[in-house]
């Protein structure tokens, strides 16, 4: 049986609250510039709301699950602030790898693309993508900052990008040439990754440092 999920949104300090559904909560936003994140307690949703509905959250206290972050990389993409697509990376603590690397290191992992690093500390891909799309490149960029930092731990939480695309499952009649090429580009990354003991593995978005936003 599925856990029941609370879906909050915020307009304002005086316009937001709680659902228990998405189709209730899509009703609310859609169209809008409203931020909006679902969670499996009800009362670190009402937490969020409190806290002004801030996308790169402090880890809670009241947070449900009783998990202590190791030490890694972690990735999100999120779409919340409606401007388009960010991809945020980060350690344990939540703190943005393309703000910590040189500005070099990080001027070449975005070489050959047209994104840029916003003041948030995420990568910003426009507002014509997909937010699938952006857990892909999350997990791209999360491998080649492995690579950099000798790191053997990479965490997120898109079931799709970790379970599937990134092991091969994929129907390119669905998507674009583009996503086609970085689904590519990450099997073979992730084979070599975990060839050297590297792990990737899913968690939460509820305990992810990187968490960006929405999490249907």
């Amino acid at each position: 049986m599925a856990k029941q999920k609370y879906y909050a949104y915020f307009f304002d300090d005086k316009r937001n609250g709680i659902v228990e559904s998405w189709t209730e909560c899509e009703k609310i936003v859609k169209g809008t510039k409203a931020r909006y994140k679902s969670f499996i307690d009800k009362t670190v949703a009402q937490n969020w709301l409190d806290s002004g509905a801030n996308y790169e959250r402090k880890i809670s206290s009241t947070t449900p699950i009783n998990t202590k972050l190791e030490k890694g990389i972690y990735f999100d993409s999120g779409t919340g602030r409606g401007i388009g697509v960010e991809v945020r990376i980060t350690d344990e603590n939540k703190v943005s790898f393309l703000e910590t690397l040189p500005k070099e290191t990080v001027k070449k992992l975005l070489k050959n693309t047209k994104w840029t690093v916003n003041e948030f500390g995420n990568i910003y891909l426009g507002a014509n993508r997909t937010n699938n799309f952006g857990e892909l490149v999350g997990l791209y960029f999360a491998l080649e900052i492995a690579k950099i930092i000798d790191c053997s731990l990479i965490s997120g939480d898109s079931r799709l990008v970790i379970d599937y695309w990134s092991l091969g499952h994929f129907h390119e009649n669905n998507l674009e040439l583009d996503t086609i090429s970085y689904i590519n580009k990450v099997i073979v990354m992730r084979k070599e990754f975990e060839k050297n003991k590297g792990v990737i593995k899913h968690i939460s978005g509820d305990i992810n440092p990187a968490d960006l936003g929405f999490h249907k």
